[in-house]
């Protein structure tokens, strides 16, 4: 399902092939490795010969990020969709896919030192030695030890516009392929146009939200399907129960 979706545009007298890269980027994702830790730890069990002291770039990992640097954004989102359409299609004939699903919106910031006017890099609270970060936002679908990543949206901004439109997107890519139960997302979405969309699309949502007198009224007009105080406990002793105040908002169906 993966490996015939993946082209990395490889010249036919290139020093490395396709499959080269493909057995490289799999083990670095599987395993949560850098490209050079990867590219080293491929050859090794190749039995090439890798000096292990040499402070340089393996030439492996070296090849395998310049090929991903001439890749249009366009293409790779079209080969993560080729993928993920793969996913389901064998999901879906096998009978594997459940009634409905819990899904996560998630935004991320990763550090970055380069360009301002790279794109999908933001300006953002300074940490680390810089602050700029790349910004995107995900759709995950979640289970006990589990998290498969549906959907990505890169974003420009991380204002309620890009919040709302990201959110958007998420939703109604997400919804060609999963019924979905419940959205969960961090208190970082709860805006007004962010939860006005979330009922536009009429899914059950829950997000985190600082309290204040708009969430209070919020949950006041839907007094009657939001339940402001509730029990948490667990399910194995010891057992211990404490009541709370509400701190989030899901005024669709809620038990």
């Amino acid at each position: 399902m993966l490996f015939p979706e993946l082209e990395f545009g490889v010249k036919s007298c290139g020093k490395y092939t396709r499959e080269d890269f493909r057995e490289i980027l799999s083990r670095i994702a599987i395993d949560h490795e850098f490209a050079n830790t990867g590219g080293k730890t491929l050859q090794l069990e190749r039995d090439e010969q890798v000096d292990l002291t040499s402070t340089a770039r393996n030439p492996l990992a070296k090849s395998l990020l310049y090929h991903l640097r001439t890749l249009s954004t366009g293409a790779i989102n079209d080969q993560f969709d080729g993928v993920r359409d793969q996913v389901f299609e064998v999901l879906r004939s096998q009978r594997r896919l459940p009634a409905f699903v819990h899904v996560a919106i998630d935004l991320h910031e990763w550090r970055f030192y380069g360009s301002a006017d790279t794109d999908h890099v933001i300006t953002t609270y300074p940490a680390l030695g810089t602050n700029r970060a790349f910004c995107f936002a995900t759709l995950c679908i979640v289970a006990p030890r589990t998290r498969f990543t549906l959907d990505v949206v890169p974003m420009d901004a991380n204002g309620f516009r890009a919040k709302r439109e990201a959110v958007r997107s998420l939703l109604e890519t997400a919804q060609k392929h999963v019924s979905i139960r419940h959205v969960y997302l961090d208190r970082g979405f709860y805006q007004v146009h962010v939860v006005a969309e979330l009922e536009r699309l009429d899914v059950d949502y829950i997000v985190r939200a600082r309290p204040s007198s708009g969430m209070e009224d919020r949950l006041s007009g839907h007094a009657e399907t939001v339940a402001e105080e509730y029990t948490m406990q667990r399910n194995r002793k010891p057992t211990a129960s404490r009541r709370h105040g509400f701190c989030g908002s899901a005024p669709h169906n809620r038990r």
